[in-house]
């Protein structure tokens, strides 16, 4: 089932390109219906902090992805108490322990999962979706393809779906059939 979670006025997360950070971009994106995504890619702790910050000052919700499981990042963040941070995305091994993802008000908590049969593990912390990283996404990516997670989580989990990885103009509208509440584009969106 569709279930709508972002504020955005679009059911889509805009990656930015990774160590390119344009106040601008996201401007652009979120006036165009998506959520905005800083990708924090090969980026230092200094400098998330920084650009983080940059964004908490403009009139525009966005989402953080975090490339590592850093909770001590994770923290610092929530100290922050930003109000136009809509989402906050980090990776999800399953193998991760004591992950306090409490007191982010009403920042959704979301996961990236690049594998299968941790349902167990996802449903301890409580997050609010999960974006599915199939092989067809770039950087560190699942062995499964989008499709074969999305087919997985559909079936086997209640929580909102979110693509990233073969999501085009002509999938995307199968994916919602399907089921998924929201796709991830990123470098679709440069050739364009």
């Amino acid at each position: 089932m569709i279930r709508r979670i972002l504020n955005s006025r679009l059911p889509l997360m805009v990656y930015t390109p990774v160590k390119v950070f344009d106040p601008e971009y996201f401007r652009q994106v979120f006036a165009a219906g998506g959520l905005p995504v800083f990708d924090t890619q090969f980026l230092s702790r200094d400098e998330i902090l920084e650009k983080t910050s940059v964004l908490a000052g403009e009139n525009l919700d966005f989402g953080i992805r975090l490339a590592l499981p850093d909770s001590d990042l994770v923290q610092e963040i929530k100290q922050k108490s930003i109000s136009n941070l809509d989402a906050l995305i980090r990776p999800f091994s399953g193998r991760e322990d004591n992950i306090d993802i409490s007191g982010f008000h009403d920042t959704k908590i979301i996961l990236e999962i690049k594998d299968i049969n941790i349902n167990d593990s996802i449903e301890k912390i409580g997050p609010h979706a999960l974006v599915l990283k199939g092989n067809e996404a770039g950087g560190l990516v699942s062995k499964y393809s989008s499709f074969i997670l999305m087919q997985w989580y559909l079936k086997n989990s209640g929580l909102p779906i979110f693509i990233h990885g073969g999501v085009g103009h002509y999938t995307a509208a199968g994916m919602f059939t399907a089921g998924v509440s929201g796709v991830v584009m990123d470098s679709q969106l440069l050739m364009a």
